[in-house]
């Protein structure tokens, strides 16, 4: 060394170095030790039958597409699994580091694939990603992806319905030999669920499941495969104020037809826009499920026999209409259909107890007197009795000239409102304490 210079030190001027601490040099070198020494294959697995853990964690709920059968939801895989080959011991001289990080593309992956995934079905990667793992050479792998799986819906109690949905997860690659699949835990990792405006999640379980697949030879090769199960159950505040709400106040308009006065000129009318009001409702509903046949749903059966009860309504006011005005008097019609009428008519009558049911569908009987001779005694008693006979008839008579046409025709309109206005009530209270009990009771 030359008088009067210093020796260059090693280190840059300000650096300070403990041993023992934390460096990116310790972690590089660590990395080049058991990655990158040219001795790791990344493509060979760690053993001969390699277990991986895997998890899911949900973050938000998206939707359920009821119409295209899709839940989507934003989340998390959790994937473990140990790689002997990454061991080192942590000591002083290199920091005493017990994990480091590594790009995925130089170390082994397990090749997994969502099954049932409608959006982005393929084996599950996430470049830009790095992976943890510690000096026992256990793995860990995280990445984040918006699911979108199938999920078979059972609509029979919307919108009191509960959901099952799945996401099934199996080894694409290796067969239950090479690599044996397991769960990090016996349920999904709810702790970081983001409240959802229509669903709330009640349970989630797990299922471990082998996937056969049999070849052209007959050779069978086993994959192995995880289920996830999700259990949600629809919030029904919104569909009961804007769904069912309209639809039961619709269904009562129906029998209010029968109350509109036959003067106004608007029962007809009337009915025919509550007619349309339901259809509009039906094909509101019906959009809204989808198009399956394997579950159909019970609103969209109470909206159809709600329809058709209208149509009943529709076709009963024409009916009572042409009754109404009728020209001919009743005393005129002899026809079997005035008879019936009037038949059904009394016994209405009768059954809402109107002041007129004695008088309709009497009849006076005319009787022929035989004319004989006889002495003076019976002369006068006979000619008393003619008298009391033709006054009966005339005071029946006068009694049936005061019940007309419209008469019956208000009496059956009221009857039928009382009948409509019972059906339509029992139908409702039937169908809907059907679906509020079925929708908690039935488990999907």
């Amino acid at each position: 060394m030359q008088r009067g210079k210093t020796a260059r030190s090693r280190h840059p001027r300000g650096a300070r170095f403990v041993l023992g601490e934390y460096t990116a040099a310790y972690e590089t070198a660590i990395r080049s030790n058991t990655l990158l020494d040219g001795g790791y294959d990344p493509i060979s697995r760690p053993k001969a039958t390699t277990e991986v853990r895997v998890g899911i964690g949900i973050l938000a709920i998206d939707q359920l597409d009821l119409r295209n059968q899709m839940f989507t939801f934003a989340g998390w895989m959790e994937v473990e699994w140990r790689d002997e080959r990454l061991k080192w011991t942590p000591a002083a001289g290199n920091g005493n580091i017990e994990s480091v990080f590594s790009t995925s593309d130089i170390i082994w992956k397990p090749e997994l694939v969502i099954d049932n995934a409608l959006e982005d079905l393929g084996v599950i990667t996430a470049d830009n990603l790095n992976l943890r793992y510690d000096f026992e050479g256990d793995v860990k792998w995280e990445p984040p992806r918006l699911f979108n799986v199938h999920c078979q819906v059972d609509v029979t109690f919307y919108p009191y319905d509960q959901q099952k949905c799945s996401i099934v997860v199996i080894g694409w690659s290796y067969t239950v030999e090479e690599v044996d699949l397991a769960f990090l835990s016996k349920a999904i990792n709810t702790d970081d669920l983001e409240t959802h405006g229509e669903w709330i999640v009640t349970q989630t379980e797990t299922v471990k499941a082998v996937l056969e697949e049999t070849l052209e030879d007959g050779t069978k090769r086993r994959f192995p495969q995880l289920e996830f199960w999700i259990s949600i159950q629809r919030r029904h505040a919104f569909y009961n104020l804007n769904v069912i709400m309209p639809v039961v106040v619709t269904s009562l308009l129906i029998a209010l037809t029968f109350i509109v006065p036959f003067e106004s000129g608007e029962k007809l009318s009337y009915i025919l826009t509550v007619f349309l009001s339901l259809v509009v409702l039906l094909t509101v509903t019906a959009d809204a499920l989808p198009p399956t046949s394997i579950t159909v749903s019970n609103l969209a059966m109470y909206l159809g026999i709600v329809t058709v009860l209208s149509a009943v309504g529709m076709l009963t006011t024409v009916l009572l209409l042409m009754v109404y005005h009728n020209e001919d008097g009743i005393s005129e019609s002899t026809s079997a259909s005035s008879e019936c009428i009037l038949l059904i008519a009394r016994v209405a009558a009768t059954l809402i107890c109107s002041s007129k049911r004695h008088l309709i569908g009497r009849r006076v009987s005319s009787k022929v007197v035989k004319v004989v001779p006889v002495n003076g005694h019976e002369h006068a008693a006979l000619e008393q009795r003619v008298k009391s006979a033709e006054s009966g008839k005339k005071g029946a008579d006068d009694e049936k000239a005061n019940v007309t046409w419209q008469d019956v025709a208000i009496i059956l309109d009221r009857f039928v409102f009382i009948v409509f206005l019972a059906v339509t009530v029992a139908i409702n209270f039937g169908f809907l304490v059907g679906l509020v009990v079925g929708g908690k009771t039935t488990v999907p």
